[in-house]
């Protein structure tokens, strides 16, 4: 029989190097970003949205308050932003937003939901059960 020890020295083995993270399964496509004079267009807006499991409608109005512009989505579901907005901004928000409103904080899992309950919205985990609340 072995020791507790040799054990945990064999099971570490297995498990993936230390620093090097885990690989998500949650891909994101880089957002297509093209300006038509003073406006920004997110040409595959509706397929962002479904990579990460929300209402496109949703992410907008998260992207347009913090960027601080008007936005809107068109029928092929592209968002389009007021003014002349960089790819990196989209980048940087749209990491966020999964931080926040997608990523379990217990177990890090993309297989969440997002219910409200009287006043609190809460991000449900449907992989560990976790309820932990979100800002809206």
């Amino acid at each position: 029989m072995k020791s507790y020890r040799e054990l945990l020295d064999r099971i570490k083995d297995k498990l993936h190097p230390e620093g090097v993270a885990m690989q998500s399964r949650l891909a994101i496509p880089e957002p297509d970003v093209i300006w038509v004079g003073n406006r920004t267009i997110v040409r595959n807006f509706g397929n962002i949205a479904e990579a990460i499991g929300r209402d496109p409608q949703k992410v907008l109005i998260f992207l347009a308050r913090e960027l601080a512009t008007a936005a809107s989505l068109d029928e092929d579901k592209r968002a389009i932003f007021i003014g002349r907005k960089d790819l990196q901004s989209f980048k940087v928000l749209l990491q966020r937003y999964v931080k926040d409103y997608v990523i379990c904080p217990v177990c890090k899992s993309p297989d969440t939901k997002l219910e409200r309950h009287k006043r609190v919205t809460f991000l449900i985990c449907e992989a560990c059960g976790a309820k932990s609340p979100v800002r809206d």
